[in-house]
């Protein structure tokens, strides 16, 4: 490492990082705000930019990390090997530790959404022999499979290690990280309209919610990065070393203090170097053959994840909890330990590659970018502070000051446990009290009908039409002719056909007929039913047609005594069950284990026809309507089969329940209009009109609405 080399990478991290950055950032703000939705298209802006700077990171890991290694002699790698990697290997685990301890503060949030096609995908497997073993080294580059990349290069950088006519190729490798360099710090000029166009993004797309709720990742970064750096990571080493805290913070103050300023780990080698030398100073003599340590040590570890990198972990814990999917106990090793790999790149590789792990949408990332600023000089103290953690305790390891001091350690532990606790349970008690008090099914019962254009009456009992159909007249005929269609409706079925907070009868089935009707010109008689009547109703001529979330029941298609339109939406099967019990039957390969569970499913519907080829030991009870699983007491703690997009309607009435989907993607069944009178000519008409619904972008426009919930004020088109 050069003085000139520093002082470039000095001067590109000035430039991106002081002034143009904050201004391009407010100004991006202030401009997405001021422009609302249309700043979205600002977004490709920050896709080039977050691309360009991706583009150098695997190549740079390979190449960095063969010279570095290969340039090694046998002291020094056996230095790394025993002493650096026993260090190295105790600062992960303390910030693998310090992530999961911060998570506590994240208030616990209902599982409650509506419906999202993140409910039907099934998440993808690990293929950790892939990602971790580099059988094809070009594969993993393509694959950007961070940690089969580093195990290849430490390898051929250990395999370099003594081999006499390796320096042309180290050589090669060196010149090449340092090209590498350059082209990053030129993709670094255009920080300042990267940045730009995700703010504005984000400021123009994320709503007011939203923009709280990302505070929640500032206070936990945050946090963390001043307890690990101001107090478990000095405290370390005031257990194991002759150093008092005074002392440490005397000469890492600057450094940590320039590290935020400038924003990189890099500039600041130097100082780190300069005030461990002076820390051994009293133990060290200039003349020792032990001086040079800390000048050797500390360049080693800069190629390697240091803590700023995984607290920044966070952000995955954050993503999870943001989406009302947090992650399990269980969830976090994992996490973290391929974190750990992937930390050998870059954060804009490790993150999105975690979020695609986790089934959690990219578009958070850009959350990451708005509050980079902040977020990423603060680890980058804690990433100071590990290079100088380290290199104090592996230089007393090398040079016999290392001595564990037992009952200062555990204090020290104790005092740093308990700080976490404090902090976490603080951030805790400060975001539930920012959170706004919105309870989720007013989510729901607040919503209002796009059409509200047509003439509709409700009725409150279910009679026969008052005007007969006349020999070989066809219900469309007498539709037009009385100006007015009659729909079957049941009035409990999110979300497609429910009365809303001002008892108005609203939903996806609803507004749908409404523009079937002011498509004929006619008004609208909804009339109720009930499931178990519904074919009883059509033929005794209760209503024209009928709606509400109804499936083809296979047996009724086959008796021919009732008529299916085509489908105007696909539905997925899937589970409601209570939150406690979500883990049970997330895999229905173990549903035979399960004893005394009690099965809802709603009669005369599709899935009730198959239920009992998914549950033939369960005890299957068909309800007349979805409410009555939740209204029961016998169904206290048991599970409703129905549809994912209805399902997910319920738990916003129901937070305590959550939807899981065990099935196959091509589970499901979909959704028709059921036409009395055996009556083909309106059955075709209905299915024609359908289809030309599905093309003009009406359906669509109402899934995103009903069952999606994009609160939209645009009332959709004819």
């Amino acid at each position: 490492m050069t003085d000139s080399n520093i002082n470039k990478d000095h001067h590109n991290c000035n430039f991106s990082s002081t002034k143009y950055i904050i201004g391009s950032l407010v100004l991006g703000l202030t401009f997405g705000l001021l422009i609302g939705e249309q700043a979205a298209k600002l977004q490709v802006l920050g896709d080039i930019y977050i691309g360009l700077l991706q583009m150098t990171v695997l190549p740079y890991i390979m190449f960095a990390l063969i010279a570095n290694i290969g340039r090694l002699n046998a002291i020094e790698a056996k230095l790394l090997t025993r002493q650096g990697v026993l260090v190295l290997i105790s600062l992960w685990l303390i910030g693998i530790f310090s992530v999961w301890a911060i998570s506590m503060a994240l208030p616990k949030v209902d599982n409650a959404a509506f419906f999202s096609s993140l409910l039907i995908e099934s998440a993808p497997k690990i293929n950790f022999l892939q990602l971790f073993i580099p059988a094809n080294i070009f594969l993993s580059l393509s694959d950007n499979a961070v940690p089969a990349v580093v195990l290849f290069s430490m390898m051929f950088g250990a395999a370099c290690i003594g081999y006499k006519e390796h320096q042309s190729l180290l050589e090669y490798c060196n010149n090449v990280t340092k090209i590498l360099l350059r082209v990053n710090s030129f993709v670094l000029m255009l920080t300042p309209v990267g940045i730009f166009g995700i703010a504005a993004s984000a400021a123009g797309t994320l709503t007011l919610e939203e923009f709280g709720r990302v505070q929640a990742y500032v206070l936990m970064l945050v946090a963390a990065v001043m307890l690990v750096t101001l107090v478990v990571m000095p405290l370390l080493i005031v257990s194991c070393t002759p150093f008092s805290y005074r002392q440490i913070f005397r000469e890492s103050r600057n450094a940590l203090l320039t590290v935020f300023v400038v924003g990189s780990v890099f500039v600041v080698i130097p100082l780190l170097i300069k005030g461990v030398t002076r820390l051994f100073h009293e133990h060290i003599t200039t003349q020792s053959k032990h001086s040079r340590i800390p000048d050797m040590v500390l360049p080693l570890a800069y190629p390697f994840p240091d803590m700023g990198k995984l607290l920044s972990l966070v952000f995955i814990v954050f993503a999870a909890w943001f989406y009302g999917r947090p992650l399990d106990f269980l969830d976090y090793p994992e996490m973290l330990v391929i974190g750990l790999f992937l930390n050998f790149g870059k954060l804009i590789t490790t993150l999105p590659f975690l979020l695609d792990l986790y089934h959690l949408p990219d578009d958070i990332f850009n959350l990451f970018f708005a509050v980079g600023i902040i977020c990423g000089r603060t680890a980058d103290v804690a990433g100071a502070m590990h290079l100088m953690t380290f290199t104090i305790l592996t230089t007393a390891l090398m040079t016999g000051l290392f001595k564990i001091k037992w009952g200062i350690l555990i204090r020290n532990g104790l005092i740093s446990l308990l700080l976490f606790f404090c902090i976490s349970l603080g951030i805790r008690g400060f975001l539930e009290q920012q959170r706004s008090i919105v309870h989720p099914q007013d989510q729901i019962l607040q919503m209002q009908l796009l059409n509200d254009r047509v003439h509709h009456t409700v009725s409150s009992l279910s009679m026969p039409n008052s005007v007969t159909l006349e020999p070989d007249q066809h219900l469309i005929d007498r539709i037009r002719q009385r100006g007015a269609i009659r729909i079957g409706i049941h009035e409990d079925s999110l979300p497609f056909s429910f009365y809303n907070a001002q008892a108005q009868l609203v939903g996806f089935d609803i507004d749908l007929m409404m523009y079937l009707a002011e498509d004929l010109q006619v008004a609208i008689e909804f009339i109720p039913y009930e499931s178990g009547y519904l074919l009883q109703q059509l033929e005794n001529d209760h209503f024209d047609i009928a709606v509400s979330g109804i499936t083809p029941n296979p047996r009724l298609l086959a008796s021919t005594r009732i008529l299916y339109s085509s489908s105007y939406l696909d539905t997925h099967m899937a589970l409601v069950v209570p939150d406690h019990r979500r883990k049970q039957f997330s895999d229905i390969k173990q549903y035979s284990k399960l004893k005394d569970i009690h099965v809802g499913v709603r009669k005369e519907s599709n899935f009730a026809a198959r239920i009992n080829g998914f549950f033939p030991g369960f005890k299957v009870i068909e309800l007349d309507s979805e409410a009555d699983f939740f209204d029961l007491p016998a169904f206290r703690n048991q599970v409703l089969l129905t549809s994912a997009e209805g399902g997910a309607a319920w738990t916003l009435l129901n937070p305590d329940y959550d939807v899981v989907t065990p099935f196959s993607i091509h589970q499901g069944a979909p959704l028709v209009i059921a036409v009395g009178g055996q009556d083909l000519m309106l059955e075709h008409f209905i299915s024609t009109w359908i289809k030309l619904k599905h093309t003009d972008g009406t359906i669509d426009t109402l899934f995103k609405y009903w069952i999606q919930g994009e609160a939209t004020k645009n009332k959709a088109t004819k």
